[in-house]
C-alpha cells in the first residue's frame, strides 16, 4: 500500500508541486492582505508643533508672592461625595473616586469647606 502510494507521488510530483505551490502563495496573499487593510485603519501619528501655554517667569527672592496671592481658589472648587458610604469621603470632580460614584448615589457641594462642615473629609487618593 505504502509503495503504491509513493510510487503515484513519484508519478505525479509536478502536480503536487504545483497544487502546494499555488495553495502556499493563495495563504499568503490572503494574510498579507489582511494586514494591509488593518494598517490602513490605523491613524497616522502627527506631530505638531510646539504648544503655546503663555509665557513662564522665574520669579526672584525678593518679588515672592506674598500669601494671599500664591493661595489661588482652585477653577472648579466643587465636591462629590457618596450618600451610601460609611467612611464621609469627597473627592474633586478630576479624582478617580468621584467617577465611580454612581449618579443616583452623588452629593454635590459647591465648595470644599462645605464638605468639610457636614462631616466629609478628603479622600487619599485624591490631590487639590
Amino acid at each position: 500500500m505504502l509503495a503504491k502510494l509513493i510510487q503515484f507521488i513519484k508519478i505525479h510530483q509536478a502536480e503536487f508541486i504545483l497544487v502546494i505551490s499555488v495553495g502556499l502563495i493563495s495563504f499568503a496573499s490572503y494574510n498579507l492582505g489582511k494586514i494591509a487593510a488593518y494598517q490602513s485603519l490605523k491613524t497616522p501619528l502627527a506631530i505638531r508643533g510646539p504648544m503655546n501655554y503663555g509665557q513662564i517667569t522665574v520669579n526672584n527672592a525678593e518679588e515672592s508672592p506674598t500669601p494671599s496671592e500664591s493661595a489661588r481658589p482652585l477653577k472648579n472648587p466643587t465636591v462629590v461625595a457618596s450618600k451610601k458610604t460609611k467612611s464621609k469621603l469627597y473627592h474633586f470632580l478630576w479624582c478617580p473616586g468621584a467617577s465611580k460614584i454612581a449618579v443616583a448615589n452623588k452629593i454635590t457641594f459647591p465648595t470644599e469647606a462645605a464638605a468639610i462642615s457636614a462631616g466629609y473629609t478628603l479622600a487619599a487618593n485624591c490631590k487639590k
